[in-house]
């Protein structure tokens, strides 16, 4: 029996709705499809019931990689879309990592928030969806977040590892290594000593290319939203990093609720 759900953290932005939508929904029935979930396509009812309106098209759109890897259809008219309406690849705001969910129903708050809501689904193995929302307080500009690596590894062969869901103790594990004084956000390596992902984002390098470089879910992580979108967007592509490359090039983390975050690699092991 499957003991876990899965999970869709969101961003709704007041006169917008959830960014983007699209690349959470089609990860999710994605996620479902493979894992035998059903109800994945009663979300976007759901969220739009619950939000009290018709939810208006993700900012921006855009489509996950074929067969659960990385690889994107190039003349994709969604990554198009993208390409058009990206800009240059810099930090945008977002929220500390230890904030509370819960809060008033999202009916209420939605109705007459003028800021950013965190929007958190959850889908049953056996289709019932939860939806919960909180207030989203973003980061002050120019803010760095400082990042440490985890003595905990993850596994590449688990392909657990590549949905998002509830089952997060070897994420909870890690982040446990570091107060939230010491380290923002706790990374984490595979086996082979290969980074991965933070407990939270992903992890994109600025190696000066002009192209972000981010780890291969190969090498055992999550698919991120985010990530996906700025791979469409040819904005980032995967290669495999190692600590060294992590060290000489400017490194981000980054979801799709905060966008790319600044970092400054403050422990090493």
């Amino acid at each position: 029996m499957t003991d876990f759900s899965l999970i869709e953290t969101m961003r709704w932005q007041p006169g917008t709705g959830i960014v983007r939508l699209r690349l959470h929904l089609a990860r999710l029935k994605r996620s479902a499809g493979r894992l035998g979930f059903a109800g994945a396509d009663k979300a976007e009812a759901r969220l739009a019931e619950i939000l009290g309106a018709a939810l208006p098209p993700s900012v921006p759109s855009g489509h996950l990689p074929l067969k659960g890897g990385d690889q994107a259809d190039a003349t994709s008219r969604q990554q198009r879309t993208i390409e058009a309406t990206a800009g240059p690849i810099s930090p945008l705001e977002g929220e500390m990592p230890d904030r509370a969910e819960g809060g008033e129903t999202a009916h209420t708050v939605a109705n007459r928030s003028p800021s950013p809501l965190r929007v958190r689904l959850t889908l049953s193995p056996s289709g019932e969806i939860a939806v919960t929302i909180a207030p989203f307080t973003p980061l002050p500009e120019g803010t760095i977040w400082r990042v440490a690596i985890a003595a905990t590894r993850l596994d590449s062969a688990d392909k657990l590892l590549r949905h998002k869901t509830t089952r997060r103790e070897v994420y909870e594990a890690a982040r446990g290594e570091y107060p939230i004084a010491d380290a923002d956000e706790v990374l984490l390596l595979n086996e082979k000593g290969e980074p991965c992902e933070g407990t939270i984002t992903s992890i994109f390098l600025d190696d000066g290319s002009g192209v972000l470089k981010t780890p291969p879910i190969s090498c055992g992580l999550l698919a991120g939203v985010l990530r996906t979108e700025l791979i469409c967007a040819r904005r980032a592509r995967v290669q495999r990093l190692t600590l060294a490359d992590m060290k000489n090039g400017k490194l981000y983390i980054g979801n799709s609720l905060r966008g790319l975050i600044k970092t400054e690699l403050t422990r090493e092991d």
